[in-house]
């Protein structure tokens, strides 16, 4: 068992019902993370926030308000697609009298009536903004006080799923220093994660006991001779890279036998590795790793 690691549970969708789950997680001090990506990579990032905007009333106690989201009056929640009355704006303060309390005027905004010439707070609940945010250079994004009720991240399937920011596990926080990862002491990546709102669990079957095709499976590395033996992880096509230069590595497919076995000459006799897959990352120590007398056969 390696000492350190970190897997990026990725999402996926089963069906249009599923959604499975992302590297999402806060602290205590509200401060989002999304973590497991590649450095510097770029990921857009929604969340809908409550704004706010000051309207003032006209001579006739009249706001108008342009809006296609949802927006809350006084007391009232406005949907703008609602079949409002449609109504042309009065010529007088006095034909207003005989207007509903909210209308639409032939533009399509909506009117509503209230006291002359006094300031109106208009709360727009479902604001969505987008923001287009650079993982660091350890493969990690944070933004403090976040404050949204819901965030919307992309999948691996290129769809986007909503979360919802109070049902994110809590966590320690993760630090970069000096470009390198560091995580704090019992900062579990297993519980980083976080379900999408709205998904059903996917009921349990049991692989055959050969294979490993869960994306939460625990990865196992030890070593032998010079060779780096990777057990436990899911089918796919992984990249085992020199940590110190990127550009030295070597590509495997893991079949379903579960393991990879890859000889460090090969990509410079590295200390330090990256092995990466999409959806799994971590980073493995050699000086760490325990020495097996046996290779297994992976292919």
């Amino acid at each position: 068992m390696f000492k350190y690691f970190i897997f990026l549970l990725i999402i996926f969708y089963q069906s249009p019902v599923f959604a499975q789950q992302s590297t999402a997680f806060k602290d205590e001090n509200n401060t989002l993370f999304l973590y497991g990506l590649n450095p510097n990579q770029p990921v857009e990032i929604e969340f809908k926030k409550p704004i706010h905007k000051a309207f003032i009333a006209d001579e006739c106690g009249l706001v108008t308000i342009n809006s296609d989201d949802v927006i809350q009056f006084e007391s009232q929640v406005i949907t703008p697609n609602f079949n409002f009355e449609i109504k042309e704006l009065p010529k007088t303060c006095t034909e207003l009298a005989t207007y509903p309390q909210i209308f639409k005027i032939p533009s399509g905004a909506i009117a509503a009536r209230g006291i002359p010439n006094k300031a109106y707070k208009i709360t727009y609940p479902n604001h969505e903004i987008k923001r287009q945010i650079v993982a660091n250079e350890c493969g990690f994004i944070q933004i403090r006080n976040f404050s949204a009720p819901f965030l919307n991240l992309p999948t691996v399937t290129k769809e986007r799923a909503d979360f919802a920011f109070a049902d994110l596990p809590v966590n320690k926080p993760l630090a970069c220093l000096k470009n390198k990862l560091y995580f704090p002491v019992g900062f579990d990546p297993r519980t980083a994660v976080a379900s999408a709102v709205g998904a059903s669990n996917l009921p349990d079957t049991a692989p055959p006991s050969n294979t490993v095709n869960s994306q939460n499976a625990q990865p196992v590395a030890t070593k032998s001779g010079n060779f780096l033996i990777i057990t436990g992880i899911p089918p796919g096509d992984y990249t085992v890279a020199n940590a110190s230069n990127p550009a030295q590595k070597k590509n495997y497919t893991v079949t379903s036998k579960a393991c990879l076995v890859s000889d460090r000459t090969t990509i410079g006799s590295p200390n330090d590795f990256l092995v990466s897959r999409q959806g799994l990352t971590f980073p493995i120590s050699w000086n760490n790793l325990q020495t097996v007398s046996t290779v297994p056969v992976c292919k």
